[in-house]
């Protein structure tokens, strides 16, 4: 097992159990090693599992990622029965090794509607049963994948962030091939420039400037990747008046001038 895997951009996972979980007051799971890695997402209710012969509680908005070949055991709450949505699967690379993921046994992550919607879509693909369900299960729980890996390992995920954070991105994603100020966005949401600069920084992780300049770069990337365009012509349409300035802040993001980017096709 590769224990030491980090980019999950090119993970497989290989779904073989799902189920949408309401439990009984009498409910269990007998105690058994588990052959998968199990996740379990709880959106109502508590239980109380013992895993490799610790105790552990949970309860609504609750996470659970149980290693693979654990020793695992569970009952629910009689008088607060739990529902979950746990899959059990296995995770590659792309050279077919197993990895693990990087999240803590239990994790409280709330009720994310997000989550909630896949989850959803997973069940009514996966007990309809109908041809090609595996292949879209699979893209589905990838998509979950995302979500928790963006929550609990990137910290990238924006369900969280500030509504006006929110609405800052959202707009630069429309126009961020034009010019944009902090001033422009600030004024967007109604805050003080100083103030939205200092918020979206705490948020994002970085100024708006680099965010933006991130995407400008990014794109041209794709454009140079396609053949179709040179270096000046993907700076022109990335909204880079002058090339010099765009070559050198694109071999500073990326590690290699743009000159070097091969193409895809």
């Amino acid at each position: 097992m590769n224990k030491s895997f980090t980019n999950y951009d090119y993970v497989f996972p290989d779904i073989g159990y799902f189920i949408s979980r309401q439990c009984t007051a009498d409910w269990i799971i007998e105690e058994s090693v588990t052959n998968f890695i199990d996740i379990t997402y709880v959106y109502e209710g508590e239980a109380d599992y013992t895993i490799n012969g610790i105790a552990y509680h949970v309860s609504k908005g609750d996470l659970l990622c149980i290693p693979k070949n654990s020793v695992r055991f569970a009952t629910t709450n009689p008088k607060n029965p739990m529902k979950c949505y746990p899959i059990n699967f296995q995770l590659y690379d792309p050279d077919h090794n197993e990895i693990i993921l990087p999240f803590p046994l239990i994790s409280h992550i709330g009720i994310i509607d997000i989550l909630l919607y896949h989850y959803r879509e997973l069940n009514t693909l996966w007990i309809e049963k109908k041809p090609g369900y595996i292949l879209a299960s699979r893209a589905i729980f990838s998509s979950i994948l995302y979500r928790l890996l963006s929550l609990l390992y990137y910290k990238n995920d924006h369900t969280f962030l500030d509504f006006r954070i929110k609405k800052a991105i959202d707009y630069i994603a429309e126009h961020y091939v034009d010019k944009i100020s902090v001033d422009d966005l600030a004024s967007l949401v109604d805050l003080n420039p100083v103030y939205f600069g200092t918020l979206f920084k705490e948020s994002m992780g970085c100024s708006v400037k680099k965010y933006i300049n991130t995407l400008k770069i990014n794109h041209a990337e794709n454009l140079l990747l396609s053949g179709e365009f040179t270096v000046g012509e993907a700076a022109f349409k990335c909204g880079f008046d002058d090339i010099f300035y765009f070559s050198k802040l694109f071999k500073a993001m990326k590690g290699y001038p743009p000159s070097q980017v091969p193409r895809y096709f």
